[in-house]
């Protein structure tokens, strides 16, 4: 079999421009906080469980520490880990040691505890930078889990307040956050489903491109760019590549973190091989972005409920809940195919494999399981076994009905 580079599908005018302008934007966002003289403080954090509303409630610039795919940073992080610790808690180590001018401008780094690796990388950052590290409970339907992380939630509110100087949060202030975060989940949410039509007018990458903004661009500024992304992509018919016979094999991408600058998979799959990712069950793509947080009642416990509630990832309990998520995923998008994919050494993902294996197997969806790093040595390897997997499933397709046009954009949202 032989490796074809294939273009994109065709995009209407508007929308390279508008990727384009939100990707400015978030190298701009990057270059306010570090030259930031306001005396506004700067808070970094680790993991999508952190409730951000709280930060922008405080007042303080904030960006997620998830940066990776770079091989120098991983082996400077690695300096004080062992090799057994995954490359994506390496390099967020290894960005503190190399002098990253984001990540040497925070104040202070905040971990919400998910997995063990990054509990102990938020122990060495403490090295470089203050360090606060909370709790998220792991049985996530308790009600003693529900009492607990409200207390870790005004914990948070209460580190905050000394680190500002300010007043804590008021639940005022905390709801009209909740309000405008709620906002950009469901124009996130929004952009993904266009991706269920049967040419997608948005690759993997690009909405990959596109959700790493929340986490580094002020609501007020994101908003607008993804409005605007949302009519661009809606408008692109992909018409063209239709009459090429260009339809592209659709795929999932479940598993661990695809971080910031780690597009390997992605540009295999997508621009080498001309299949999709048009759905992805991580933490760094759509996930986050399929359920809200409650804008009623006590929103200190508002927040700690909609945290928890959020489509989980494998760390939760039941674990059953996660599994389910993922193949809910796979139906709405219509997908042909899954690629597992998994950081070497993560003991979150790469040790849960097999359920999920068997549970795409059981809704008669192929997987393609992918151990990798952020080294080059194995991208022969993956570019022959992604080949091979996508060549399957063409053939497969040649014996089954076309798939239904998937569902619309705008659907309600499906919580657990």
């Amino acid at each position: 079999m032989s490796s074809t580079k294939i273009h994109s599908l065709p995009a209407a005018p508007a929308l390279p421009a508008a990727l384009a302008s939100l990707d400015a934007l978030v190298h701009s966002a990057q270059d306010a906080l570090v030259r930031d003289r306001s005396g506004a403080r700067k808070v970094g954090y680790l993991c999508n469980y952190t409730p951000i509303e709280l930060l922008d409630a405080a007042g303080v610039l904030h960006a997620r520490l998830f940066k990776g795919g770079d091989t120098a940073r991983a082996a400077a992080g690695e300096f004080y880990t062992q090799s057994v610790f995954c490359d994506f808690t390496k390099s967020c180590i290894g960005a503190f040691e190399q002098g990253d001018p984001l990540y040497k401008a925070f104040d202070k780094v905040y971990s919400f505890h998910t997995c063990a690796t990054m509990k102990r990388a938020a122990e060495v950052i403490e090295l470089f930078t203050p360090t606060r590290l909370l709790n998220v409970p792991k049985l996530r339907k308790h009600d003693d889990s529900r009492r607990f992380f409200r207390e870790e939630v005004l914990s948070f509110r209460d580190d905050l307040a000394a680190l500002t100087g300010n007043a804590p949060v008021s639940a005022d202030a905390l709801s009209a956050a909740i309000r405008e975060r709620n906002a950009l989940r469901r124009l996130l949410r929004q952009i993904s489903e266009l991706r269920r039509r049967a040419l997608p007018p948005l690759s993997g990458r690009q909405f990959a491109d596109i959700a790493r903004a929340y986490y580094y661009v002020p609501p007020a500024l994101l908003r607008p760019a993804l409005e605007e992304i949302l009519a661009a992509a809606g408008a692109t018919g992909g018409a063209g590549a239709a009459a090429a016979g260009a339809t592209p094999i659709r795929l999932l991408a479940a598993g661990s973190i695809i971080a910031d600058g780690d597009r390997r998979i992605l540009e295999i799959v997508e621009e080498e091989l001309g299949a999709r990712i048009v759905i992805e069950d991580n933490c760094a793509g759509a996930r986050p972005f399929h359920s809200l947080v409650r804008e009623d009642g006590d929103p200190f416990a508002a927040l700690a409920d909609g945290y928890l509630d959020q489509s989980p990832c494998a760390r939760q309990r039941p674990f059953e809940d996660a599994l389910e998520f993922s193949a809910r995923l796979a139906e709405q998008y219509a997908v042909e195919g899954v690629l597992y994919v998994f950081l070497k050494f993560c003991a979150c993902y790469g040790v849960v494999q097999k359920q999920f294996i068997e549970r795409f197997n059981a809704a008669g969806l192929p997987v393609l399981a992918l151990s990798s790093d952020y080294s080059e040595s194995d991208r022969g390897q993956l570019l022959t076994r992604i080949e091979a997997f996508i060549e399957v499933l063409r053939e497969k397709r040649l014996f089954a009905p076309p798939p239904a046009e998937p569902e619309t954009a705008g659907t309600a949202a499906n919580r657990i």
